[in-house]
């Protein structure tokens, strides 16, 4: 199991907080599919700061979550277990 934590800031301050835990099944097969994924890092992580303001306000769909899993799986491949997604002033 890979584990990635995540805080996101709204104007320096905690905002949100969360766990993305990866079994090792979808570990590899979301690893296997990154080399295909033309992604950033500032795109991961708004992804994942999305995925979780959704969380937080409502439900989440099926493929919200795998977004957010490929998301995950991107920050975990690079060697990151902690991060932090500073929103900007003018994010909602």
């Amino acid at each position: 199991m890979q584990n990635l934590k995540v805080a996101v800031t709204k104007n320096g301050e905690p905002f949100l907080d969360g766990n993305f835990e990866v079994t090792d099944e979808n570990y590899s097969a979301v690893k296997a599919l990154l080399p295909e994924v033309d992604m950033t890092r500032a795109q991961a992580a708004s992804m994942l700061s999305g995925y979780m303001h959704a969380q937080d306000v409502g439900q989440v769909t099926e493929d919200m979550g795998k977004i957010a899993l490929i998301a995950a799986v991107f920050f975990l491949e690079a060697g990151e277990t902690d991060i932090i997604v500073p929103l900007q002033e003018n994010d909602q």
